[in-house]
């Protein structure tokens, strides 16, 4: 099938992935090709002055407020990875569990046969802006019922939305990696002769992928999501929370600050999108699901408060974190000191990282909340 591109005006901009159908997954026992098809728009909404634009060799093809984008049809396998580096099972076990791994391909390197979808775009604005994902986006079931087709539970087979990787990266390196449902949950009976699904399940307390570990006689190894990547939200799970007045949990995807008046400023990421094979859902009792997937952008005008950020910039010990900042050990769940259930940082054994940063504050709508200083407790 051609890879179709087209250009959509409106006055909402957003990333919308309509009908994405999952299949037999490589971590599935299986064995079957699965075809997937793409009808996608591509939109995005920041504001007035924020511009979108598919780039194709290495330069946007045409500037407006929505763009819409085709991917095509390619055989679907579930990968891993974080969003950077990408890998794709070369073999499977009698247990589902992958044996070897090599470099999975992406939508932008072979038009014909790939594993996930990438996509490139830029943004441009004519005045200083952070941009963010919105609180809008979501990863959600084309269908929650149909479940009587499903030999496997009376469940819709499109809660394969669950499974699914949102990152944005760019030269830099990994810029966001979103998990959008965590409360999903497939859980096999007592017996073992079947499964069950509840949407609003327990949330899954831990996420993570395999990596190249550049050792001979292991050379992938699974990874935990680190604190790290949740306390500076580079790693996010379900709503980002952002709207066109907080930031919320989703990191800056991109800066704008053009230099001259009625200049425009210009800023490129890569878009990828996959299965998780280490989620819980990538599971054969929900392939061949269909997913709806939106990405909306929304930029801020808003600029950090230098003298709160010179603050925290200048902690060395958490003996100087004060009561109008915050602190995580996990980095999800941030606290305030004596807060009610707050960790006690005196009690923390050696070596325990902590987190602090000034949090957004509605009385100062000026600023953004200002980034979080990693303190390791001696």
């Amino acid at each position: 099938m051609k890879t179709k591109k087209r250009i959509i005006f409106g006055s909402v901009c957003m990333i919308l992935l309509l009908s994405l159908v999952g299949g037999t997954l490589a971590w599935f026992y299986v064995n079957e090709e699965v075809t997937v098809g793409y009808g996608n728009s591509i939109f995005c909404e920041a504001g007035d002055s924020l511009e979108i634009s598919l780039v194709e060799n290495g330069a946007p093809i045409r500037w407006s407020s929505s763009i819409d984008y085709s991917a095509g049809e390619f055989t679907v396998v579930d990968i891993t990875g974080d969003g950077t580096h990408l890998f794709r099972p070369t073999e499977i076990d009698e247990n589902q569990q992958p044996v070897g791994f090599t470099k999975a391909v992406s939508s932008l390197e072979d038009s014909k046969q790939y594993d996930y979808v990438e996509m490139e775009v830029a943004f441009r604005a004519v005045s200083k802006m952070n941009v963010y994902l919105s609180e809008d986006s979501f990863i959600n079931p084309v269908s929650t019922s149909g479940g009587s087709q499903n030999i496997y539970g009376n469940f819709s087979r499109d809660y394969i939305a669950g499974a699914m990787r949102v990152a944005i990266v760019d030269e830099s390196g990994l810029r966001m990696l979103w998990a959008p449902n965590s409360k999903y949950q497939l859980s096999q009976n007592d017996k073992g002769t079947g499964y069950s699904f509840n949407a609003n399940g327990t949330p899954e307390t831990e996420y993570s992928y395999y990596v190249e570990s550049g050792e001979e006689e292991e050379p992938y190894v699974l990874q935990a999501i680190s604190s790290d990547m949740y306390a500076t939200n580079t790693f996010v799970v379900d709503s980002t929370d952002a709207d066109k007045e907080q930031a919320g949990k989703s990191p800056v995807i991109v800066s704008l600050n053009p230099q001259t008046e009625g200049a425009t400023d210009t800023a490129t990421v890569k878009i990828r999108i996959w299965f998780e094979g280490t989620d819980r859902e990538a599971h054969q009792a929900l392939a061949g699901g269909n997913v709806n997937i939106k990405l909306k952008f929304v930029g801020i005008q808003k600029e950090v408060n230098a003298e709160k950020q010179a603050k925290i910039d200048g902690i060395e010990s958490v003996n100087q974190i004060t009561s109008d900042m915050v602190y995580t050990i996990n980095g999800r769940q941030w606290w305030k000191l004596g807060q009610n259930g707050a960790p006690k940082l005196n009690e923390q054994e050696s070596g325990t990282a902590v987190y602090v940063k000034f949090p957004y504050n509605p009385a100062e709508p000026e600023y953004y909340e200002t980034s979080c200083k990693k303190i390791t407790i001696q």
